[in-house]
């Protein structure tokens, strides 16, 4: 028979063991924390692919991650709620997510500020909107309704029409039609209340509806962001700190 005998310092190994946890832990726990939000960020623009008709790479840009690391076990997805120029996505999204009235929009504001949008009354675009990829009104078309009726307050923004350059503006040509704007006061079988378009032309003028003016813009809720959220983090997790505990006990040093 023979006898082997090992020495072992168990005390030592427990202090190992323990200072490995103790550093690797809380680095495996951020890892998978991180690596969970990105999976949360990307299944909450696949949801807005999904909800809205053909949202905006400003809209899909628009969902962030704010990640944790070893001193803050905290990650946060969010949507970015400050922009360069515009309205910020956490703003208009608000309505979408939460339901209920949505902002007026800048444009409405403006037009509200000189009396052409009545108090308590919001815009849709009409049947003859021009509309841009994104199924919005072009901005070209608000910036020029806007100069028409000298609502506009932006520095730097197009001057606002004179009587010259609307006059110019009606006048038609060879090339283009003529076209001018007012607002239908609606009720008694009138115009629908709204902005509409003249257009002179060669064969007579027709009128347009450009913008309708609503009572209420009330938004059902459509983009569920938080349970998009909740039931990523309650599906991919678990899997993803087995993973980052893995790892960090290969590189631990």
């Amino acid at each position: 028979m023979i006898n082997l005998r090992a020495d072992i310092n168990i005390k030592s190994i427990i202090k190992q063991l323990a200072d490995i946890k103790d550093k690797q832990l809380p680095f495996a726990t951020s890892l998978a924390i991180n690596r969970t939000a990105q999976k949360v960020k990307e299944k909450e623009v696949k949801e807005i692919i999904d909800v809205f008709d053909r949202p905006t790479p400003f809209t899909l840009n628009s969902v962030f991650i704010k990640p944790s690391n070893k001193n803050n076990l905290t990650a946060k997805v969010s949507i970015k709620d400050t922009a360069f120029n515009g309205a910020p996505a956490a703003k208009y999204l608000k309505a979408e997510i939460a339901g209920g009235e949505r902002r007026l929009k800048r444009y409405e504001v403006a037009l509200r500020s000189i009396g052409v949008l009545p108090d308590g009354y919001f815009t849709v675009p009409g049947e003859a909107a021009t509309m841009d990829v994104y199924g919005n009104m072009s901005v070209a078309q608000i910036r020029q309704i806007l100069s028409f009726f000298k609502a506009n307050r932006d520095v730097g923004s197009i001057s606002n029409s004179t009587d010259k350059t609307r006059s110019k503006l009606a006048r038609s040509t060879k090339s283009r039609r003529g076209i001018s704007y007012f607002v239908g006061r609606g009720g008694n079988g009138k115009l629908p209340l709204g902005i509409w378009q003249k257009v002179f032309s060669n064969f007579g003028t027709a009128i347009r509806p450009i913008l309708i003016f609503v009572e209420s813009a009330r938004y059902e809720s459509i983009f569920d962001f938080e349970y998009v959220a909740m039931t990523t983090v309650d599906k991919e997790f678990d899997g993803e700190f087995i993973k980052a505990w893995e790892f960090a006990q290969r590189t631990a040093k």
